[in-house]
Protein backbone atom coordinates (compact mmCIF):
# COMPACT_ATOMS: atom_id res chain seq x y z
CA UNK A 1 0.00 0.00 0.00
CA UNK A 2 1.30 3.46 -0.88
CA UNK A 3 2.20 5.86 1.99
CA UNK A 4 -0.71 8.14 1.12
CA UNK A 5 -3.20 5.27 1.27
CA UNK A 6 -1.76 4.16 4.61
CA UNK A 7 -2.01 7.72 5.92
CA UNK A 8 -5.64 8.07 4.80
CA UNK A 9 -6.49 4.76 6.45
CA UNK A 10 -4.73 5.76 9.69
CA UNK A 11 -6.54 9.12 9.91
CA UNK A 12 -9.86 7.58 8.95
CA UNK A 13 -9.53 4.83 11.58
CA UNK A 14 -8.22 7.09 14.34
CA UNK A 15 -4.81 5.43 14.46
CA UNK A 16 -2.90 8.42 15.82
CA UNK A 17 0.42 6.64 16.39
CA UNK A 18 0.41 5.17 12.89
CA UNK A 19 -0.41 8.55 11.35
CA UNK A 20 2.38 10.16 13.39
CA UNK A 21 4.94 7.62 12.18
CA UNK A 22 3.92 8.15 8.56
CA UNK A 23 4.12 11.92 8.84
CA UNK A 24 7.57 11.69 10.38
CA UNK A 25 8.81 9.26 7.75
CA UNK A 26 7.43 10.79 4.55
CA UNK A 27 8.01 14.39 3.54
CA UNK A 28 5.38 14.01 0.79
CA UNK A 29 2.71 13.47 3.45
CA UNK A 30 3.76 16.54 5.40
CA UNK A 31 3.77 18.60 2.23
CA UNK A 32 0.35 17.25 1.26
CA UNK A 33 -1.29 17.43 4.67
CA UNK A 34 -3.91 19.88 3.33
CA UNK A 35 -4.64 17.97 0.14
CA UNK A 36 -8.21 16.64 -0.42
CA UNK A 37 -7.26 12.98 -0.11
CA UNK A 38 -10.37 11.83 1.71
CA UNK A 39 -13.93 11.15 0.58
CA UNK A 40 -15.85 14.10 -0.85
CA UNK A 41 -12.60 15.99 -1.55
CA UNK A 42 -11.91 16.39 2.16
CA UNK A 43 -8.56 17.32 3.73
CA UNK A 44 -7.25 15.35 6.69
CA UNK A 45 -8.03 17.96 9.34
CA UNK A 46 -11.73 18.01 8.40
CA UNK A 47 -11.88 14.21 8.33
CA UNK A 48 -10.30 14.08 11.79
CA UNK A 49 -12.73 16.67 13.16
CA UNK A 50 -15.66 14.74 11.68
CA UNK A 51 -14.53 11.64 13.57
CA UNK A 52 -14.28 13.63 16.80
CA UNK A 53 -10.62 12.79 17.41
CA UNK A 54 -8.90 15.65 19.26
CA UNK A 55 -5.64 13.70 19.35
CA UNK A 56 -5.63 13.34 15.57
CA UNK A 57 -6.52 17.00 15.14
CA UNK A 58 -3.62 18.02 17.36
CA UNK A 59 -1.23 15.78 15.42
CA UNK A 60 -2.29 17.26 12.09
CA UNK A 61 -2.10 20.83 13.35
CA UNK A 62 1.40 20.13 14.62
CA UNK A 63 2.35 19.10 11.08
CA UNK A 64 0.97 22.19 9.37
CA UNK A 65 -2.67 21.38 8.74
CA UNK A 66 -4.84 24.42 8.00
CA UNK A 67 -7.48 24.61 10.70
CA UNK A 68 -9.73 26.57 8.33
CA UNK A 69 -9.43 24.19 5.38
CA UNK A 70 -12.69 22.97 3.87
CA UNK A 71 -13.71 20.08 1.71
CA UNK A 72 -14.13 20.74 -1.98
CA UNK A 73 -17.63 19.25 -2.08
CA UNK A 74 -19.49 20.73 -5.03
CA UNK A 75 -22.68 21.57 -3.13
CA UNK A 76 -20.82 23.43 -0.36
CA UNK A 77 -17.68 22.51 1.53
CA UNK A 78 -17.45 21.29 5.13
CA UNK A 79 -14.98 22.65 7.66
CA UNK A 80 -13.84 21.48 11.08
CA UNK A 81 -16.81 23.11 12.87
CA UNK A 82 -19.55 21.55 10.75
CA UNK A 83 -19.83 18.27 12.63
CA UNK A 84 -21.72 17.24 15.74
CA UNK A 85 -18.85 17.35 18.24
CA UNK A 86 -19.52 20.39 20.41
CA UNK A 87 -16.61 20.08 22.82
CA UNK A 88 -14.16 19.53 19.99
CA UNK A 89 -15.65 22.47 18.08
CA UNK A 90 -15.14 24.80 21.01
CA UNK A 91 -11.56 23.59 21.35
CA UNK A 92 -10.99 24.18 17.65
CA UNK A 93 -12.32 27.72 17.97
CA UNK A 94 -9.74 28.28 20.72
CA UNK A 95 -7.11 26.99 18.29
CA UNK A 96 -8.17 29.50 15.64
CA UNK A 97 -11.05 27.95 13.70
CA UNK A 98 -13.19 30.66 12.14
CA UNK A 99 -16.89 30.61 13.03
CA UNK A 100 -19.40 31.03 10.19
CA UNK A 101 -23.19 31.43 10.61
CA UNK A 102 -23.72 27.67 10.22
CA UNK A 103 -21.31 26.77 13.01
CA UNK A 104 -22.67 29.58 15.17
CA UNK A 105 -26.22 28.25 14.71
CA UNK A 106 -25.13 24.71 15.58
CA UNK A 107 -23.24 25.86 18.70
CA UNK A 108 -25.92 28.28 19.91
CA UNK A 109 -23.61 31.29 19.59
CA UNK A 110 -26.21 34.07 19.56
CA UNK A 111 -23.65 36.85 19.99
CA UNK A 112 -21.83 35.67 16.87
CA UNK A 113 -25.13 35.51 14.97
CA UNK A 114 -25.94 39.07 16.02
CA UNK A 115 -22.58 40.15 14.61
CA UNK A 116 -23.30 38.37 11.33
CA UNK A 117 -26.70 40.06 11.14
CA UNK A 118 -25.03 43.48 11.41
CA UNK A 119 -22.44 42.62 8.73
CA UNK A 120 -24.77 40.93 6.25
CA UNK A 121 -28.58 41.32 6.29
CA UNK A 122 -28.86 38.15 4.17
CA UNK A 123 -26.75 35.97 6.47
CA UNK A 124 -29.73 33.86 7.58
CA UNK A 125 -30.07 32.37 4.10
CA UNK A 126 -26.36 32.04 3.34
CA UNK A 127 -25.44 28.73 1.75
CA UNK A 128 -22.89 26.55 3.51
CA UNK A 129 -22.02 22.83 3.73
CA UNK A 130 -24.15 20.78 1.32
CA UNK A 131 -25.79 24.07 0.37
CA UNK A 132 -27.54 24.19 3.73
CA UNK A 133 -28.50 27.43 5.44
CA UNK A 134 -27.98 28.23 9.14
CA UNK A 135 -31.50 27.05 9.99
CA UNK A 136 -30.47 23.53 8.96
CA UNK A 137 -27.78 23.67 11.66
CA UNK A 138 -29.76 25.39 14.44
CA UNK A 139 -30.09 23.32 17.60
CA UNK A 140 -32.07 25.57 19.95
CA UNK A 141 -35.39 27.37 19.85
CA UNK A 142 -33.64 30.64 20.63
CA UNK A 143 -31.42 30.31 17.55
CA UNK A 144 -34.36 29.25 15.38
CA UNK A 145 -36.33 32.30 16.54
CA UNK A 146 -33.39 34.63 15.91
CA UNK A 147 -32.85 33.31 12.39
CA UNK A 148 -36.55 33.56 11.51
CA UNK A 149 -36.69 37.09 12.89
CA UNK A 150 -33.83 37.93 10.53
CA UNK A 151 -35.46 36.61 7.40
CA UNK A 152 -34.56 32.92 7.32
CA UNK A 153 -36.67 31.01 4.78
CA UNK A 154 -38.13 28.28 6.96
CA UNK A 155 -38.55 25.91 4.01
CA UNK A 156 -35.26 26.67 2.20
CA UNK A 157 -33.96 23.42 0.71
CA UNK A 158 -30.29 22.49 0.72
CA UNK A 159 -28.48 21.99 -2.58
CA UNK A 160 -27.27 18.40 -2.30
CA UNK A 161 -30.34 16.70 -0.80
CA UNK A 162 -33.15 19.09 -1.73
CA UNK A 163 -34.50 18.98 1.83
CA UNK A 164 -35.81 21.56 4.29
CA UNK A 165 -34.52 22.21 7.82
CA UNK A 166 -37.58 20.43 9.27
CA UNK A 167 -36.90 17.39 7.08
CA UNK A 168 -33.27 17.31 8.18
CA UNK A 169 -34.59 17.35 11.77
CA UNK A 170 -37.16 14.59 11.22
CA UNK A 171 -35.51 12.37 13.86
CA UNK A 172 -35.32 15.28 16.34
CA UNK A 173 -38.96 15.68 17.45
CA UNK A 174 -38.26 18.81 19.52
CA UNK A 175 -36.63 20.76 16.67
CA UNK A 176 -38.85 19.36 13.94
CA UNK A 177 -42.02 19.95 15.92
CA UNK A 178 -40.96 23.49 16.77
CA UNK A 179 -40.23 24.30 13.13
CA UNK A 180 -43.67 22.99 12.16
CA UNK A 181 -45.23 25.08 14.92
CA UNK A 182 -43.37 28.10 13.50
CA UNK A 183 -44.79 27.47 10.05
CA UNK A 184 -42.57 24.89 8.34
CA UNK A 185 -44.38 22.85 5.71
CA UNK A 186 -45.04 19.36 7.09
CA UNK A 187 -45.11 16.17 5.06
CA UNK A 188 -46.64 12.76 5.71
CA UNK A 189 -43.37 11.18 6.88
CA UNK A 190 -42.67 14.07 9.23
CA UNK A 191 -46.16 13.80 10.72
CA UNK A 192 -45.65 10.07 11.34
CA UNK A 193 -42.26 10.57 12.96
CA UNK A 194 -43.79 13.20 15.23
CA UNK A 195 -46.51 10.71 16.13
CA UNK A 196 -49.05 13.41 15.29
CA UNK A 197 -52.19 11.54 14.26
CA UNK A 198 -54.17 14.75 13.78
CA UNK A 199 -51.55 16.06 11.38
CA UNK A 200 -51.57 12.75 9.50
CA UNK A 201 -55.37 13.04 9.16
CA UNK A 202 -55.06 16.63 7.95
CA UNK A 203 -52.46 15.81 5.31
CA UNK A 204 -54.41 12.83 4.01
CA UNK A 205 -57.62 14.86 3.89
CA UNK A 206 -55.81 17.42 1.74
CA UNK A 207 -54.39 14.75 -0.55
CA UNK A 208 -55.38 11.07 -0.10
CA UNK A 209 -52.62 10.14 -2.56
CA UNK A 210 -50.06 10.86 0.15
CA UNK A 211 -50.69 7.41 1.54
CA UNK A 212 -48.73 6.03 -1.44
CA UNK A 213 -45.73 8.34 -1.00
CA UNK A 214 -42.32 6.69 -1.21
CA UNK A 215 -38.95 8.00 -0.12
CA UNK A 216 -36.79 8.22 -3.21
CA UNK A 217 -39.73 9.04 -5.46
CA UNK A 218 -41.75 12.12 -6.37
CA UNK A 219 -41.25 15.04 -4.01
CA UNK A 220 -38.98 12.95 -1.79
CA UNK A 221 -35.99 13.06 -4.11
CA UNK A 222 -33.06 15.47 -4.30
CA UNK A 223 -34.20 17.04 -7.55
CA UNK A 224 -31.36 17.84 -9.92
CA UNK A 225 -28.73 16.53 -7.49
CA UNK A 226 -27.99 12.81 -7.23
CA UNK A 227 -27.33 13.13 -3.50
CA UNK A 228 -30.67 11.60 -2.52
CA UNK A 229 -33.31 13.18 -0.28
CA UNK A 230 -32.23 13.50 3.34
CA UNK A 231 -34.92 10.96 4.26
CA UNK A 232 -32.82 8.37 2.44
CA UNK A 233 -30.39 8.73 5.32
CA UNK A 234 -32.43 9.70 8.39
CA UNK A 235 -35.35 7.31 7.71
CA UNK A 236 -34.42 4.78 5.04
CA UNK A 237 -34.66 4.27 1.32
CA UNK A 238 -38.11 3.85 -0.25
CA UNK A 239 -40.10 3.76 3.00
CA UNK A 240 -43.84 4.20 2.64
CA UNK A 241 -45.98 5.93 5.28
CA UNK A 242 -47.53 2.64 6.35
CA UNK A 243 -44.20 0.90 6.74
CA UNK A 244 -42.69 3.85 8.60
CA UNK A 245 -45.58 4.04 11.09
CA UNK A 246 -45.30 0.32 11.83
CA UNK A 247 -41.48 0.44 11.93
CA UNK A 248 -41.46 3.31 14.45
CA UNK A 249 -44.14 1.77 16.68
CA UNK A 250 -46.95 4.27 16.03
CA UNK A 251 -49.60 1.56 16.14
CA UNK A 252 -52.63 3.86 15.99
CA UNK A 253 -51.35 5.63 12.91
CA UNK A 254 -50.28 2.33 11.35
CA UNK A 255 -53.72 0.81 11.87
CA UNK A 256 -55.39 3.83 10.27
CA UNK A 257 -52.99 3.79 7.31
CA UNK A 258 -53.44 0.03 6.88
CA UNK A 259 -57.22 0.46 6.66
CA UNK A 260 -56.72 2.94 3.83
CA UNK A 261 -53.95 1.07 1.99
CA UNK A 262 -54.34 -1.31 -0.98
CA UNK A 263 -53.57 -5.00 -0.63
CA UNK A 264 -50.11 -4.65 -2.17
CA UNK A 265 -49.00 -2.16 0.47
CA UNK A 266 -50.27 -4.37 3.29
CA UNK A 267 -48.41 -7.31 1.74
CA UNK A 268 -45.21 -5.30 1.50
CA UNK A 269 -45.57 -4.35 5.15
CA UNK A 270 -45.87 -8.00 6.11
CA UNK A 271 -42.81 -8.85 4.04
CA UNK A 272 -40.75 -5.94 5.30
CA UNK A 273 -41.49 -6.80 8.92
CA UNK A 274 -40.88 -10.54 8.32
CA UNK A 275 -44.47 -11.37 9.29
CA UNK A 276 -44.46 -14.74 7.51
CA UNK A 277 -47.88 -15.84 8.74
CA UNK A 278 -49.64 -12.76 7.40
CA UNK A 279 -47.68 -12.68 4.13
CA UNK A 280 -48.35 -16.35 3.43
CA UNK A 281 -52.05 -15.93 4.18
CA UNK A 282 -52.24 -13.13 1.61
CA UNK A 283 -50.38 -15.25 -0.94
CA UNK A 284 -52.73 -18.18 -0.47
CA UNK A 285 -55.66 -15.92 -1.28
CA UNK A 286 -53.81 -14.00 -4.03
CA UNK A 287 -51.14 -16.27 -5.59
CA UNK A 288 -50.13 -13.64 -8.18
CA UNK A 289 -49.53 -10.94 -5.58
CA UNK A 290 -45.76 -10.68 -6.06
CA UNK A 291 -46.11 -10.51 -9.85
CA UNK A 292 -48.65 -7.70 -9.48
CA UNK A 293 -46.15 -5.50 -7.66
CA UNK A 294 -44.33 -2.80 -9.58
CA UNK A 295 -40.54 -3.13 -10.07
CA UNK A 296 -40.10 -0.37 -7.50
CA UNK A 297 -42.20 -2.26 -4.97
CA UNK A 298 -40.30 -5.47 -5.65
CA UNK A 299 -37.18 -3.44 -4.87
CA UNK A 300 -38.16 -3.75 -1.21
CA UNK A 301 -35.95 -6.84 -1.33
CA UNK A 302 -32.88 -4.68 -2.00
CA UNK A 303 -33.95 -2.17 0.65
CA UNK A 304 -34.27 -4.93 3.25
CA UNK A 305 -30.82 -6.19 2.29
CA UNK A 306 -29.38 -2.71 2.81
CA UNK A 307 -31.08 -2.48 6.21
CA UNK A 308 -29.72 -5.98 7.02
CA UNK A 309 -33.12 -7.51 7.74
CA UNK A 310 -32.15 -11.09 6.95
CA UNK A 311 -35.46 -12.73 7.83
CA UNK A 312 -37.40 -10.23 5.75
CA UNK A 313 -35.16 -11.01 2.77
CA UNK A 314 -35.60 -14.74 3.38
CA UNK A 315 -39.39 -14.32 3.43
CA UNK A 316 -39.44 -12.28 0.23
CA UNK A 317 -37.24 -14.77 -1.62
CA UNK A 318 -39.52 -17.61 -0.51
CA UNK A 319 -42.52 -15.59 -1.68
CA UNK A 320 -41.03 -15.28 -5.16
CA UNK A 321 -39.54 -11.79 -5.27
CA UNK A 322 -37.01 -11.55 -8.13
CA UNK A 323 -33.60 -12.00 -6.52
CA UNK A 324 -32.10 -9.25 -8.68
CA UNK A 325 -34.89 -6.71 -8.09
CA UNK A 326 -33.38 -3.24 -7.87
CA UNK A 327 -33.85 -0.24 -5.65
CA UNK A 328 -32.18 3.05 -6.55
CA UNK A 329 -29.90 1.27 -8.96
CA UNK A 330 -28.73 -1.57 -6.71
CA UNK A 331 -29.69 -5.22 -6.31
CA UNK A 332 -29.90 -6.93 -2.95
CA UNK A 333 -26.51 -8.56 -3.55
CA UNK A 334 -24.91 -5.18 -4.30
CA UNK A 335 -26.38 -3.89 -1.06
CA UNK A 336 -25.32 -6.90 1.01
CA UNK A 337 -21.80 -6.65 -0.40
CA UNK A 338 -21.59 -2.93 0.39
CA UNK A 339 -22.44 -3.71 4.03
CA UNK A 340 -20.12 -6.72 4.21
CA UNK A 341 -23.03 -8.92 5.29
CA UNK A 342 -21.81 -12.46 4.67
CA UNK A 343 -25.00 -14.22 5.81
CA UNK A 344 -27.10 -12.06 3.53
CA UNK A 345 -24.75 -12.54 0.58
CA UNK A 346 -24.74 -16.29 1.09
CA UNK A 347 -28.57 -16.43 1.14
CA UNK A 348 -28.82 -14.36 -2.03
CA UNK A 349 -26.22 -16.45 -3.84
CA UNK A 350 -28.11 -19.61 -2.89
CA UNK A 351 -31.11 -18.10 -4.70
CA UNK A 352 -29.13 -17.34 -7.84
CA UNK A 353 -28.29 -13.66 -7.41
CA UNK A 354 -26.28 -12.32 -10.34
CA UNK A 355 -22.55 -11.84 -9.86
CA UNK A 356 -22.23 -9.80 -13.05
CA UNK A 357 -25.24 -7.49 -12.89
CA UNK A 358 -23.90 -3.91 -12.76
CA UNK A 359 -25.27 -1.30 -10.40
CA UNK A 360 -26.08 2.16 -11.70
CA UNK A 361 -22.44 3.15 -11.23
CA UNK A 362 -21.16 0.23 -13.32
CA UNK A 363 -19.86 -1.97 -10.53
CA UNK A 364 -20.78 -5.61 -9.92
CA UNK A 365 -21.22 -7.21 -6.50
CA UNK A 366 -17.47 -7.74 -6.00
CA UNK A 367 -16.57 -4.14 -6.75
CA UNK A 368 -19.50 -3.02 -4.56
CA UNK A 369 -17.93 -4.98 -1.72
CA UNK A 370 -14.55 -3.35 -2.26
CA UNK A 371 -16.13 0.09 -2.37
CA UNK A 372 -18.14 -0.59 0.77
CA UNK A 373 -15.04 -1.78 2.62
CA UNK A 374 -13.52 1.67 2.09
CA UNK A 375 -16.51 3.99 2.28
CA UNK A 376 -19.33 2.26 4.20
CA UNK A 377 -17.08 0.31 6.56
CA UNK A 378 -19.95 -1.25 8.46
CA UNK A 379 -18.48 -2.29 11.83
CA UNK A 380 -20.55 -5.47 11.74
CA UNK A 381 -19.39 -6.35 8.23
CA UNK A 382 -16.90 -9.00 7.18
CA UNK A 383 -15.83 -7.68 3.80
CA UNK A 384 -13.07 -10.24 3.35
CA UNK A 385 -15.56 -13.07 3.89
CA UNK A 386 -18.02 -11.57 1.41
CA UNK A 387 -15.18 -11.20 -1.11
CA UNK A 388 -14.30 -14.87 -0.64
CA UNK A 389 -17.94 -15.91 -1.07
CA UNK A 390 -18.30 -13.93 -4.29
CA UNK A 391 -15.06 -15.34 -5.73
CA UNK A 392 -16.04 -18.89 -4.78
CA UNK A 393 -19.38 -18.39 -6.53
CA UNK A 394 -17.59 -17.46 -9.75
CA UNK A 395 -17.41 -13.68 -9.74
CA UNK A 396 -15.29 -12.18 -12.54
CA UNK A 397 -11.90 -11.04 -11.28
CA UNK A 398 -11.15 -7.30 -11.34
CA UNK A 399 -8.15 -5.93 -13.20
CA UNK A 400 -6.57 -4.68 -9.98
CA UNK A 401 -6.92 -5.41 -6.28
CA UNK A 402 -8.78 -2.61 -4.53
CA UNK A 403 -10.66 -2.16 -1.29
CA UNK A 404 -9.61 -2.38 2.35
CA UNK A 405 -6.45 -4.25 3.26
CA UNK A 406 -8.29 -7.52 4.18
CA UNK A 407 -10.24 -7.36 0.90
CA UNK A 408 -7.08 -6.76 -1.11
CA UNK A 409 -5.37 -9.70 0.57
CA UNK A 410 -8.19 -12.02 -0.53
CA UNK A 411 -8.02 -10.67 -4.07
CA UNK A 412 -4.23 -10.99 -4.24
CA UNK A 413 -4.43 -14.62 -3.10
CA UNK A 414 -6.92 -15.17 -5.92
CA UNK A 415 -4.36 -13.96 -8.44
CA UNK A 416 -5.51 -10.38 -8.91
CA UNK A 417 -2.56 -8.03 -9.41
CA UNK A 418 -1.75 -5.25 -7.00
CA UNK A 419 -2.94 -1.79 -8.00
CA UNK A 420 -0.38 0.45 -9.66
Amino acid sequence: MEPRERFVEAVRDGQVEAAARLLEEYESLREGVNEPWFSFDTPAIVAAAASGSRAMVDLLLAHGADINARSGWWAGGFGVLHHDHRELSRYLIERGAEVDPHAAAALGMLDALRAFALEDPGFANRRGPDGQVPLHFATSKAVIDFLLEHGADIDRRDVDHGSTPAQWAANDPEKCGYLVARGAKPDIFMAILLGDEALVDKLLAEDPGRIGARIGEGEFTSGESDGGHIYDYVIGRTFTPLFLAAHRGHSGIAAKLASLSPLGQRFLLACGTADAERAQAMLREHPDLVASLSPGEQGLLADAAWEQRLEAVRLMLAAGFPVDARSQGFTALHRAAMRGNAAMARLLLEHGASLREPNDYGGNALSSCGWGSLHIRDPRGDYAEVTSLLLAAGSPLPDQASGSEPVREVLLRAGVREAD
